[in-house]
């Protein structure tokens, strides 16, 4: 018995798809299950360990994965991506040529699918967007317009030197739409025969620059290793035929629509000259009408809501097309069920009240079992890995379903981890996780052996069984329903199952995982630590040592008064000595500002950090200052200072000696260096309190003179 726990523990955790039988023969379903009985009838339970090993065999493929898809590759013989609902992709460089004016060109086929409108685009990893004139607006593929072509500080500002074209073919014309700016360019070498027919592709120019500044745009990681972007698009890819929209035609593909319904996405799939290339005949539409239905459901969840099941492929030409089906019913935990009439249809992971049962005084005859011990379990929860949009549609594990029936929380737990990159969302990750975890590893798992009406359970997934005080109610079918030789008896493997297989109880559903939607992106930290001052009649800032060997720092200044936020302001660069920069030397009594910011080889470096300094002490407070009431009014007399900075000043007057309660009653009052000046103050009887303040001509105010206080009659 010990050995037959160990047999049943790892097909619980190995154990990537199961399958169901119909009509047509076996099928993959491609819902990851327990497969834990293999065969039931005729064979002993050893017989798993087969069972197993072609299950690893079917989930294990040398092509690339969905992810895989945002690249963008040089090769020889790039491959060819497929692709439904909304994806990412990257592609296969078939083009590339510095035309006569030293512009580069380059040409990416995204896909072999219909890509629709609006879309956006990334440049290696950095989300972008073209404005009217195709140039990229994103600041990382611009620079100034000053001789310095220094990089751009904000979006939009200088020149673009990256520019994009996509177009696409349509249901009615294969051929995709020419980009004029490419033929301009190449006349005779990308000519009219130049049809790429059935594609969906992206030129990509950038512009000419000088030597000496084609690092600060040739910086990135593309397909050619001249620093040039790999771009990959965002959209919507594909038509696939929806039987609930009475608009849409069956075999008229122009009325066909894009959709993510997991049920719809794999009908186009299977029957996709591309995919399984099956007749559209051959569906089973109704049922299929229903399963869509289902998949449109709305899901509550901690994060708001979303549909029961939603599915995107992406799906390269060297993969075996049963196992991309797989990956797409994954997205659903589907299986795919034939019905009387030998056709197809997806029933997709959803309680429903059975309506075939089984009992022992009737149908079982026989049964065996194996229950689950405490601590056998290997596992004690599931983890779906799935496609996030928040990280630029990059593979993130989802947070870990908790099996309540084998969780211990004194014990670090280990996690069985699925792939299913057909899911873009996390609720419905988790949701999946659910189901598989229930599946793989219950309290106990059963099989029945069934007389003939056993095969009515080909078309089912969740049945009645009533054995006795400890094998009754519902059952999740989850293996094949086999017949035996002789023909008269039938099996299968089966394991408990509630109305809460595919739904997230409180406190079930975690919050999704931090993501990155930087990957592969370098990012330049603010400079920490600097010192900025004035001394020696100059501007001096003291930098923190730099964490780069190629690094260096830049730094300007200019006049406060003299910026108006266009690149034509007179900035003047300050000398730098490795980690001290220091300006000329500057006027007195004027207010400047200063930016700096460090750079790297390549050109890119920290966005401008800016400090205003007024590098001269304020002005004197004005001298002498007395008031001297009287009737209705008041008398304020003091003396500029003895500075040669001196413009104006102003008179300030409050109720109480509280400055920060005064009002100007005076401003701007002009005068000579030292001069003596006074004003009248006509007001209300009571005592009042009066301040004088000096300013320069940087309008830089001294501190004030007072109070004094006058009582007026």
């Amino acid at each position: 018995m010990g050995f037959l726990k160990k047999i049943v523990g790892l097909v619980a955790i190995a154990a990537l798809t199961y399958f169901t039988f119909g009509a047509g023969g076996l099928v993959a379903s491609g819902a990851l299950g327990s497969g834990f009985l293999g065969v039931a009838i005729g064979s002993v339970i050893v017989a798993v360990g087969t069972y197993i090993v072609q299950a690893i065999l079917m989930a294990t493929s040398r092509a690339p994965k969905m992810d895989a898809g945002k690249t963008t590759v040089k090769i020889s013989d790039p491959p060819r991506w497929l692709h439904c609902g909304r994806a990412r992709s990257g592609g296969g460089v078939v083009f590339g040529e510095f035309d006569g004016d030293g512009r580069f060109w380059y040409i990416v086929i995204h896909s072999d699918e219909i890509l629709h409108a609006p879309y956006t685009y990334f440049l290696d990893d950095e989300p972008v967007t073209v404005g009217v004139d195709r140039y990229v607006v994103q600041k990382e593929f611009r620079l100034k317009t000053n001789k310095d072509k220094d990089p751009a500080d904000y979006d939009g500002q200088g020149k673009g030197y990256v520019r994009i074209w996509t177009t696409t073919y349509s249901e009615t014309d294969p051929t995709p739409p020419r980009i004029a700016a490419l033929d301009a360019a190449f006349p005779s070498l990308w000519t009219s025969d130049h049809k790429l027919v059935g594609t969906t592709f992206s030129v990509i120019c950038i512009d000419a620059l000088k030597l000496e500044h084609r690092q600060k745009i040739y910086r990135w990681r593309g397909p050619f290793g001249l620093g040039e972007p790999a771009v990959s698009v965002i959209g919507n890819w594909a038509n696939a035929f929806d039987p609930r929209d009475p608009t849409q035609v069956m075999g008229n593909r122009t009325t066909y629509k894009p959709t993510r319904n997991a049920a719809l996405v794999w009908a186009w799939f299977r029957t996709h000259p591309f995919g399984r290339g099956k007749l559209e005949s051959s569906i089973n539409w109704e049922r299929i009408a229903e399963q869509a239905d289902l998949c449109d459901e709305e899901i509550v969840g901690i994060e708001g809501t979303q549909k029961r099941y939603e599915a995107s492929a992406a799906i390269v030409d060297s993969k075996r097309r049963v196992d991309a089906e797989k990956e797409l019913l994954l997205a659903c935990d589907g299986y795919i069920i034939f019905d009387e009439t030998g056709l197809s249809w997806v029933r997709v992971g959803h309680w429903y009240n059975p309506t075939l049962s089984f009992s022992r005084n009737r149908d079982i005859m026989a049964m065996s079992s194996v229950e689950a011990q405490d601590g056998e379990s290997e596992t004690q929860g599931v983890i779906v890995k799935y496609m996030e949009p928040d990280a630029n549609y990059t593979a993130q594990p989802s947070a870990a379903w908790i099996n309540p029936l084998y969780y211990d929380p004194l014990t670090t737990p280990k996690f069985l981890t699925v792939e299913i990159l057909a899911c873009q969302n996390h609720n419905q990750a988790m949701r999946l996780a659910k189901g598989i975890g229930m599946r793989s590893q219950p309290r106990h798992k059963i099989t029945p052996t069934v007389n003939l009406r056993g095969l009515q359970a080909r078309h089912e997934r969740i049945i009645n069984l009533n054995y006795d005080n400890v094998f009754a109610g519902d059952y999740e079918i989850a293996t094949p329903v086999e017949m035996d030789g002789s023909g008269i008896l039938t099996g299968f493997g089966a394991v408990p199952i509630t109305p809460a297989r595919w739904t997230l109880l409180p406190g079930e559903e975690q919050p999704k995982p931090v993501v990155d939607g930087s990957s592969g992106t370098v990012s330049y930290p603010a400079i920490a630590g600097e010192n900025v001052y004035y001394g020696d009649s100059t501007i001096k800032i003291d930098f923190p040592t730099l964490a780069r060997e190629d690094a260096a720092y830049v730094a300007e200044y200019i006049p406060t008064s003299a910026i108006t936020g266009s690149e034509t302001d007179p900035w003047t660069p300050m000398a730098i000595n490795e980690v001290t920069a220091v300006s000329a030397t500057v006027p007195s009594g004027v207010s400047y500002t200063v930016r700096y910011r460090y750079v790297v080889g390549s050109g890119a470096g920290s966005a401008w950090e800016y400090s205003v300094i007024s590098p001269e002490t304020p002005m004197p407070s004005p001298e002498g200052l007395t008031a001297v009431g009287g009737a209705g009014e008041a008398v304020i007399t003091w003396q500029n200072p003895q500075d040669l900075r001196f413009r104006s000043s102003d008179t300030w007057r409050g109720a109480t000696p509280d400055y920060g309660s005064a009002t100007k009653i005076v401003p701007n009052y002009a005068g000579g260096v030292g001069q003596v000046q006074s004003i009248t103050d006509t007001v209300a009887a009571g005592t009042w309190y009066y301040w004088n303040v000096a300013t320069d001509g940087a309008m830089i105010e001294s501190n004030p003179a007072g109070p004094v206080s006058a009582t007026v009659t």
